[in-house]
């Protein structure tokens, strides 16, 4: 995951997924909502102290995160400096920083990656998956939110976004069998965004769901 290569869609990064996506399915919003919505319910409850969103890119998810733990101290981490400038204005309370020698010093209930494995090389995964895991509080968790590969709708999307195109999604089972490599001891996982906007009212149905490999994404609760 370049600098280069984020740093150059960072001022289009939102026209262009929009283009991507079929007409129909509901903004790019919608979905991280979606994600962030489903990361409360998982945690039953909990209100952490402190969360990170690894990858934040320009920031979409953030406003979410403060939304939904609004009692939390909000990290966003992402390599590319450009799109931290946008990110700063979705969300101006967070604390957002490239130099991952800042972020290594916070310790966080709560990491979030949403759509950013599958921009790093195959043969780092794992060893980024590690530096999260040691920046976890005891009892913290990471949630790690990727593409199914296996639904064609999925696929269309990501084929024909630019930043994507050196990208490789990968499966719930790699994604599971890297968070053993890493170290986590134990995980949960399932399949997630069944529904999109027009179908938002049957949205309650999804915790029925998870098991089936047609959701757009799928997601991976990791811990030690």
């Amino acid at each position: 995951m370049s600098k280069p290569e984020f740093d150059q869609y960072a001022a289009d990064y939102d026209r262009m997924l929009k283009e991507a996506m079929p007409s129909g399915l509901g903004e790019s919003d919608y979905f991280a909502e979606y994600k962030v919505k489903l990361l409360a319910r998982l945690l039953g409850g909990v209100a952490p102290r402190r969360v990170l969103d690894f990858g934040c890119g320009a920031g979409r998810s953030l406003p979410y995160l403060s939304q939904f733990f609004s009692g939390a101290e909000c990290w966003g981490y992402d390599v590319s400096p450009e799109s931290l400038k946008f990110a700063v204005q979705a969300a101006p309370r967070a604390r957002l920083s490239c130099d991952w020698d800042v972020i290594e010093q916070q310790q966080f209930d709560v990491i979030f990656a949403a759509n950013v494995f599958h921009h790093i090389v195959p043969a780092d995964r794992v060893g980024a998956l590690e530096r999260c895991r040691r920046l976890l509080a005891p009892g913290g968790k990471l949630f790690l939110f990727e593409h199914n590969p296996f639904n064609p709708l999925t696929r269309r999307v990501f084929e024909r976004c630019p930043f994507d195109a050196d990208a490789e999604m990968f499966s719930l089972g790699q994604a599971r069998e890297m968070s053993r490599q890493a170290g986590f001891s134990q995980e949960t996982h399932g399949y997630t965004l069944f529904f999109p906007k027009p179908l938002a009212w049957l949205r309650g149905l999804e915790p029925l769901l998870t098991r089936l490999p047609l959701g757009a994404q799928y997601y991976v609760q990791m811990a030690s």
